[in-house]
């Protein structure tokens, strides 16, 4: 299965960072705003079996997602994936370690396997690795403004 892997380093304790990341709102500021990236549903804050949908739009396509987190153990992963939209497979895995100078990394991994149908001629598997190459290169900036790094 296609895959994506990321890492970023940031200066603050393990517990303040996982708990950015586990606020369905800071994935909407740390989206680039080409993707027009609303969160339409979900919690204050992520735990196991929460439930989001996100609208957006990419490809010239308007899309609606609706991901569920799977797996989750704080201040060490979580894990959610996409129950409905354009992606037949689709599972983000975000994992927290601890650094020996009390700062913290994540690393995120992403399977996919590409839309079917028609979206699917254009959207590559190559396709999907470039955007996600772009979208994490904004996140990061984003995250280094807003957390350090």
């Amino acid at each position: 299965m296609p895959h994506f892997e990321a890492t970023q380093d940031f200066r603050r304790p393990i517990a303040e960072v996982f708990d950015f990341f586990r606020r369905p709102a800071n994935l909407v500021r740390t989206s680039p705003p080409e993707l027009h990236m609303q969160l339409a549903e979900g919690p204050e804050v992520l735990e196991l079996g929460s439930r989001l949908v996100v609208k957006g739009r990419r490809w010239g396509v308007p899309q609606r997602i609706v991901s569920q987190v799977v797996e989750f153990q704080p201040d060490v992963s979580f894990t959610d994936v996409q129950v409905e939209g354009p992606f037949r497979q689709w599972r983000h895995l975000h994992r927290f370690e601890a650094l020996p100078d009390g700062g913290t990394r994540v690393h995120d991994r992403i399977e996919f396997e590409p839309p079917g149908g028609v979206l699917g001629l254009v959207v590559t598997a190559g396709f999907i690795e470039k955007d996600l190459k772009w979208v994490f290169a904004y996140r990061q900036e984003k995250l280094r403004e807003l957390l350090g790094g």
